[in-house]
């Protein structure tokens, strides 16, 4: 029974839903890799509206191993969760404010792990707070199940940022802008950012989350100068169906050693 039970809760924290003011999701230029956009993404699971600004989060090394379907028995987890908490302390990134002013903004303010509880505990960064704990106007929720089977972060920013326009139907963007906010301005080759962005991109949104998304280059002359996105949500049942084919994935099937080095990813070994 106690068996039965952790596994319940297991699948109700894949449930647990990611809230981001559109502001951040929109306006934020990030340079993660995707081991570390998922631990993230898995602490702001657990951040509800009510929550205080100076709150801090605890959990333990094994449950988030469990609910992100790492397999926990795997002897470097606790130094891969160790690196990605370190990164996300160390790392800042831009965001734009509605007057056009660029601002750094930070991920953690503190991260604690101990060593002979695997608890972790964690503090939001500041200034992030004002786009994560509260109620907002306008803002992107989904279910933490939808990233946790990605392998690339141009996936997982893609999502988001498509999340956050779903309700227009279509997106253009323009091709640098677009490169930009996914953090793949280093290819400059269009079919390179196609290929290895757009194509994988399309592809794992279209396996694993509630977008049905498409796309086509806009061209001037012979340059292709944006890219027009075509966005529609699955119906509840379709949903539903995904996500527990999501889940039976989830089961044991990623090792934090399988997450292979992207550029600016972190490397594990």
């Amino acid at each position: 029974m106690r068996e039965y039970n952790a596994e319940l809760e297991i699948i109700e924290q894949q449930d647990y839903k990611i809230v981001k003011a559109n502001e951040i999701i929109q306006r934020a230029r990030i340079e993660l890799g995707i081991l570390e956009l998922k631990t993230f993404a898995y602490i702001l699971s657990k951040v509800t509206p009510n929550d205080r600004k100076d709150q801090t989060y605890t959990f333990s090394i094994q449950e988030y191993c469990k609910v992100c379907g790492i397999d926990d028995k795997n002897g470097k987890n606790y130094a891969n969760a160790k690196k990605a908490l370190k990164s996300l302390r160390d790392k800042s990134f831009w965001i734009t404010d509605e007057n056009g002013a660029e601002i750094t903004l930070g991920w953690l303010s503190k991260a604690k792990v101990d060593r002979r509880s695997g608890k972790v505990t964690v503090k939001l960064d500041e200034d992030i707070q004002n786009y994560i704990v509260g109620w907002f106007e306008q803002y992107t929720q989904y279910s933490l199940c939808q990233i946790l089977p990605m392998q690339s972060r141009y996936s997982f920013l893609l999502f988001e940022l498509l999340k956050s326009y779903a309700n227009l139907k279509q997106y253009t963007f323009g091709l640098d802008d677009l490169k930009s906010k996914v953090g793949a301005t280093h290819y400059k080759d269009y079919r390179d950012f196609k290929k290895r962005v757009l194509d994988v991109a399309t592809k794992e949104i279209n396996l694993y989350t509630d977008l049905e998304i498409s796309w086509e280059p806009i061209t001037k002359g012979r340059k292709i100068i944006q890219i027009k996105f075509y966005i529609s949500e699955r119906n509840r049942v379709n949903n539903n169906f995904r996500t527990i084919k999501i889940k039976n994935e989830l089961e044991g099937q990623i090792s934090l050693i399988d997450y292979q080095s992207e550029d600016n990813e972190i490397k594990i070994t």
